[in-house]
């Protein structure tokens, strides 16, 4: 039984309510379906807006919350995906001294520019160091193109924009940034304004370093360790400048080369020649006594002396030229105490028993008489006798360090093949630069492990075994030579020199110091002589890379009844 709809009566004035599904009550079944339809598609895409907003808030937390600490330090000029056309130099650990950042180029079309007056004022707002004189002569040249300025910043460019004159242009550039300052400048070198290498390695490298980086020999920590040392050791004995060196002596490999007074290569250069010099590879210098050790080397590898024979030690007279020992010993000297004692005499002694012809030919096998092949623009080019002047007083000069004028690279390399076994390398600043090159032999295995105890007997006879640098075996020469001014030598000016190998037991390690006209100081008695600088320095600068290039302190080294004997004689002559 179907029951009836129960009729409501409205009374007027009450509103009738109206059932919203009356109006489909006529609609057929087909236009009905097709609704249904309409609304789960609505809804479906109501899904997908909700999901994509999801994906966009997402995004946006990861990139303003989640990531933020890795970006808020980052210039956004640096965020570019800018291509960059040169690569980078690293040091050999992989630390990078200099790179390539993106920046802008201002130019202006002076044919399309209005106003040039305004346009004037407001570029030298931006950037004060224009000349508004020089702006208004490049608008006037008249063409389509002229620079305004090179490199500017971001905040300059923001400041262009603003202008929006639509003759002035930014253009993609970039800019070599050198990250260590003055560390590396000798070395590393400049580049121009288009990022053409113009000095040193920037210079010679300028194809290789369009295409990869480039990896040098050179440590960081042992350069800025070196640069500190001698720094503070060129004021301390009021020094006009100097320069210190650290070799691989088994791969010719240069750890640190640092010429002092440097200059900082992000700022313009100074017209300042001394600062701009690379003492360390284009100086060419008398070294003094330092040469002693290869006058002592030729005469026991050509086998005229035995490290045990003993010398006349009193003054001797050549042609007319009478040389004796400053503070002289005068007495007979044995070989090592030749060396202890630094004795010209001696030396010269030595010379004259092997000869000079033997003597000449030596010093030609550790590249003495010419340039060194690394590839650096600032190369020294030695100074010698020649051949048919090289007689007995020439070889007695060079004997003691005067006469022949080398760079203090040629030198550290040569010291290096004294102990290495006696194996030449060239030196080189690129990481590897030796690996697959041929090696020679300059002198024999013997020669070499004499010169090694030789060498320590220097460094070691009056060192107590207390002193911290004992424990690393170290071994080397001092040399002071009279500066040359003029063609004249100047007395009481002195280019002092130390050169120290570790450990002598089995070397590994070459450093040099050299000081320019060193002053005399209360400390030293006022003598200044590279006992009392140059040699100090030097041993300052093992103690602190010792540890850190991984040598060990090392056990006692037993050394040979000469040396011993040698030390004792010099030690008891002392006393008297």
């Amino acid at each position: 039984m179907r029951h009836k709809k129960k009729e409501v009566f409205y009374y007027a004035g009450l509103e009738v309510p109206i059932d919203p599904m009356d109006k489909y009550r006529c609609l057929d079944a087909a236009t009905l379906g097709a609704l249904e339809k309409a609304k789960s598609r609505i809804a479906l895409i109501m899904v997908f807006f909700t999901i994509c907003f999801g994906i966009i808030l997402g995004r946006l937390f990861y990139l303003t919350v989640v990531n933020y600490q890795s970006r808020q330090f980052i210039p956004s000029a640096l965020q570019t995906e800018i291509p960059l056309i040169r690569h980078n130099i690293k040091d050999r650990n992989g630390i990078e001294i200099a790179m390539s950042v993106p920046t802008k180029d201002l130019s202006i079309n002076p044919k399309r520019t209005k106003n040039p007056e305004e346009v004037a004022e407001q570029l030298v707002r931006i950037f004060p160091d224009l000349s508004r004189s020089d702006i208004l002569r490049k608008i006037h040249a008249g063409g389509s193109f002229k620079y305004i300025k090179r490199n500017i910043t971001p905040a300059e460019q923001n400041a262009v924009n603003w202008l929006g004159y639509y003759f002035l242009n930014l253009e993609d550039g970039e800019k070599r940034i050198y990250l260590q300052n003055n560390l590396f400048s000798h070395i590393i070198g400049t580049v121009n304004i288009d990022n053409q290498g113009t000095s040193g390695l920037e210079k010679t490298y300028d194809k290789e370093l369009a295409e990869q980086d480039l990896y040098l020999s050179l440590d960081l920590s042992v350069q800025e360790m070196t640069r500190r040392t001698l720094e503070k050791g060129i004021e301390k004995y009021k020094a006009q400048g100097g320069l210190g060196l650290v070799m691989d002596v088994n791969t010719g490999e240069v750890l640190a080369s640092v010429s002092l007074p440097d200059y900082n290569p992000n700022l313009p250069l100074e017209n300042d020649p001394d600062k701009l010099f690379n003492k360390a590879t284009l100086g060419s210098y008398e070294f003094g006594s330092v040469f002693k050790l290869f006058n002592t080397a030729m005469a026991l590898e050509s086998k005229d002396i035995q490290p045990w024979d003993v010398f006349d030690g009193e003054p001797i007279k050549i042609g007319r030229k009478l040389l004796e020992d400053y503070r002289g010993q005068n007495r007979p000297l044995t070989v090592a105490e030749i060396l202890m004692h630094s004795s010209n005499v001696g030396s010269v002694r030595i010379a004259l028993k092997a000869g000079y012809e033997k003597q000449r030919e030596f010093l030609g096998r550790f590249g003495f008489y010419k340039q060194l092949p690394i590839r650096l623009p600032e190369r020294a080019t030695p100074q010698f006798p020649k051949a048919k002047k090289w007689a007995d007083i020439t070889s007695a000069n060079v004997a003691f360090g005067y006469g022949i004028s080398v760079s203090p690279l040629h030198l550290i390399a040569a010291v290096s093949a004294l102990v290495n076994g006696g194996y030449y390398h060239v030196p080189t600043f690129i990481k590897d630069g030796n690996k697959g090159m041929p090696e020679y032999r300059v002198i024999s295995q013997r020669t070499s492990d004499i010169m090694r105890h030789l060498m320590w007997s220097v460094i070691n006879w009056d060192i107590k075994e207390t002193n911290p640098i004992f424990p690393y075996a170290v071994g080397g020469k001092t040399g002071s030579a009279n500066l040359l001014e003029n063609g004249k030598y100047v007395k009481g000016t002195l280019r002092t020199t130390f050169v120290g190998v570790f450990p002598m037991n089995a070397p590994k390690y070459a450093v040099l110091v050299v000081l320019d006209n060193p002053r005399g100081i209360k400390e030293t008695w006022n003598f200044n002589t590279a006992g009392w600088n140059a040699k100090p320095i030097g041993l300052e600068i093992i103690t602190q890379i010792a540890p850190y290039l991984g040598v060990a302190p090392q056990e006692h080294w037993e050394q040979p009844a000469y040396i011993q004997r040698s030390i004792e004689a010099s030690k008891a002559a002392k006393k008297r």
